[in-house]
């Protein structure tokens, strides 16, 4: 029987070098970390951040860069750059996606418990969604490309004042029709149905040219592929392993602080959103004291 999963982290990073140092370290003590920093930003300064990090896996930066735009296909083409060059270096039993604002709230004991236990489930959080509850998905969009997206904007509502709809809610390709599976931006596959989505995407280009026109086609674009292969009796649809918590009337994630120890322990996650300089220290520093002596770090 395995006794160790080996795992490939994919970090989308655009902001705090600091807290993506301390992710990075943590993370590297038991797997290889492979890092996308957004070209909108000065690389450097995260460059230099990672430099003397040091572990038992080892840390990659994406060999290509893209501009990520909120909302854009961009994320996904960073994304699939990252899983490819995994590919490349290494074999993986389990690709995990985080951004650079993310950290583990178990151990890597724990960790590497959870996905032993269960090595052959993919863990997508999402479920069929339509244009009816989110109304975008029935208009184009383009968020990677100022003028054509605002283009689309002014379309967008000429059609909504007519009452009409720009595109369908679903995607034919190949004569098969793809409900749409959303909203599930984090997952954590096993290396086979990773190596199956890569593969899709590589070939597919009139399915993903769906998503290039579509606002944050990240929230849809792998459990649509997954919820509908021959990995859909695999997937694990739960809230367990990412954890965010939300701040009230609708104005994003909670930066993180010791005083949410408690609350981020009760529950059975894996890594939890969102870690910032200045708040999240003392709270890395309690999370990180069980097993602290077996992991690698930061050079003194």
């Amino acid at each position: 029987m395995k006794k160790y999963v080996k795992i490939a982290y994919l970090v989308i990073a655009y902001m705090d070098p600091e807290q993506l140092k301390r992710l990075a370290a943590r993370l590297a003590g038991t797997s290889d970390v492979f890092v996308h920093i957004n070209a909108s930003v000065d690389a450097a300064p995260f460059q230099r951040a990672l430099s003397d990090v040091r572990g038992q896996g080892k840390i990659f930066f994406s060999k290509e860069r893209y501009r990520i735009v909120w909302g854009g296909y961009s994320i996904l083409k960073a994304t699939f750059s990252m899983m490819e060059q995994a590919f490349q270096q290494d074999t993986y039993d389990r690709f995990v996606l985080l951004t650079g604002l993310d950290y583990p709230i178990r151990t890597d004991e724990e960790i590497q418990s959870f996905f032993l236990s269960n090595a052959d489930t993919e863990y997508i959080h999402a479920d069929v969604v339509s244009g009816e509850r989110f109304g975008h998905l029935y208009y184009h969009a383009s968020r990677d490309h100022r003028i054509l997206h605002k283009c689309f904007q002014l379309y967008e509502k000429m059609l909504r004042k007519s009452g009409k709809k720009g595109k369908k809610d679903y995607v034919v390709y190949h004569g098969k029709e793809y409900r749409l599976y959303g909203i599930a931006p984090k997952w954590a596959l096993s290396g086979a149905c990773a190596s199956y989505l890569l593969d899709f995407y590589k070939n597919s280009r009139g399915f993903n040219r769906y998503f290039q026109l579509m606002h944050a086609p990240d929230d849809f674009y792998v459990a649509t592929v997954l919820f509908q292969s021959r990995f859909r009796d695999s997937i694990e649809s739960r809230e367990d392993i990412f954890r965010i918590m939300w701040l009230p009337d609708d104005k994003g994630a909670k930066i993180l602080d010791q005083e949410d120890l408690e609350e981020l322990k009760s529950g059975n996650c894996l890594y939890a959103k969102k870690f910032q300089s200045g708040y999240s220290e003392e709270l890395i520093r309690i999370l990180d004291q069980p097993g602290a002596e077996r992991r690698s770090g930061v050079k003194g």
